[in-house]
């Protein structure tokens, strides 16, 4: 809804528009795309003032911003971003140009591991069991990327803390083996976690992180 106009010239004008959606164009069911942004913003430029006015409002909109990578080779791109449909006399820039990459879509299941850091587990409390409601996912991505998933974490929510058995659910981000987030559409996103603990005793002074690399309650 960000917008601003001013004069550039006597009878030249431009107007900026924010977080105007991207059109993507590629074979869906061949190619995997990642790194892409969702939304862009666009100059346009022009001299009638009604035109770009209209232009200005979403229910008044013609142009629309279209990445077309049906015709890019595999591998990290730039996005061809082209304004479609844009009246007679405006002229528009799009930014960001932004860089993503295209692959062969895959698709293979991978194990889903949970942890619970120690400083989101009161003191005097020991974890048992975790048990997930799935242990194995399925993961799409490009076939570059899939081979470097280690695994499908749970991620448990920094704002939950372990004070007795617990359960929720919790969505589901592929990564590496060195835990960084790796782009995949993960199929369920989600799981449910259900924490068995216990009260320790008063003398443990050690933990570590608690974690599961496929606990299942079947």
């Amino acid at each position: 809804n960000n917008s601003s106009a001013r004069q550039v010239s006597s009878e030249t004008y431009t107007n900026t528009l924010t977080n105007i959606p991207i059109d993507a164009k590629y074979n869906d069911n061949k190619y995997f795309v990642s790194g892409l942004t969702s939304e862009v913003t666009v100059f346009l430029k022009g001299s009638n003032r009604v035109a770009l006015a209209s232009e200005m409002q979403p229910g008044t909109r013609k142009f629309r911003v279209v990445a077309d990578l049906r015709k890019v080779k595999e591998g990290t791109v730039e996005v061809p971003l082209i304004v479609e449909d844009l009246p007679a006399g405006l002229t528009a820039t799009v930014e960001p140009q932004k860089f993503c990459k295209i692959g062969k879509k895959a698709k293979k299941s991978f194990a889903v591991r949970a942890t619970i850091p120690d400083n989101q587990i009161v003191d005097g409390i020991t974890v048992t069991d975790i048990s997930l409601e799935k242990t194995k996912v399925e993961v799409t991505s490009d076939q570059e990327t899939l081979s470097r998933i280690d695994h499908v974490q749970a991620v448990f929510p920094s704002s939950e803390i372990i004070s007795g058995n617990y359960s929720g659910t919790l969505s589901l981000n592929p990564v590496d083996a060195q835990g960084e987030g790796l782009p995949g559409l993960v199929n369920p996103s989600e799981t449910r976690i259900q924490v068995t603990t216990k009260t320790s005793s008063s003398t443990s002074s050690s933990s570590s992180s608690s974690s599961t690399s496929s606990s299942s309650s079947n």
